[in-house]
């Protein structure tokens, strides 16, 4: 099972589990050879680096294909593009996939912890819109009633 290494708004419980619409299995993770960067969308991005010896802090999430497809949904790829990284747990050293943002221009170095650049009831609300199409991905209720049925 590849595993998600979520460092943004993943890292908010009821924030991850709004947006995927079910509650994954997850434990704290750290990244090393990354740093986090701001993103034109206020939201957050990592930045390989050689010189960075701080850890970025994450949680690595256990995604089924579903939990995959609404991540992909949420984190707009291609506007993110999943790239494979190594992360550590109180297990050992762990596999897994980060989402990056794939225009690396000008990314801007982000020291504090934050969720998010933009505000909680900013992320909030982004999530809110979001519902939808999770629970069409998720083949809910409202997919049914959004076909007419």
């Amino acid at each position: 099972m590849t595993r998600l290494f979520g460092y943004g708004t993943f890292r908010k419980m009821a924030w991850r589990n709004a947006i995927l619409g079910a509650e994954y299995p997850a434990q704290p993770a750290t990244l090393r050879g990354y740093r986090r960067t701001a993103t034109e969308s206020g939201y957050l991005s990592l930045r390989e680096t050689v010189l960075e010896v701080r850890l970025v802090p994450g949680v690595l999430i256990d995604l089924d294909e579903i939990g995959w497809r609404i991540a992909d949904a949420w984190e707009e790829v291609p506007k993110y593009r999943c790239v494979d990284v190594v992360v550590n747990t109180m297990g050992g050293a762990v596999e897994a996939v980060a989402y990056i943002w794939s225009r690396d221009d000008g990314a801007t170095p982000v020291d504090d912890d934050c969720y998010a650049l933009i505000s909680d009831a900013a992320v909030e609300a982004s999530i809110e819109t979001f519902v939808p199409l999770m629970r069409r991905l998720r083949g809910g209720d409202e997919a049914r009633s959004d076909d007419g049925e």
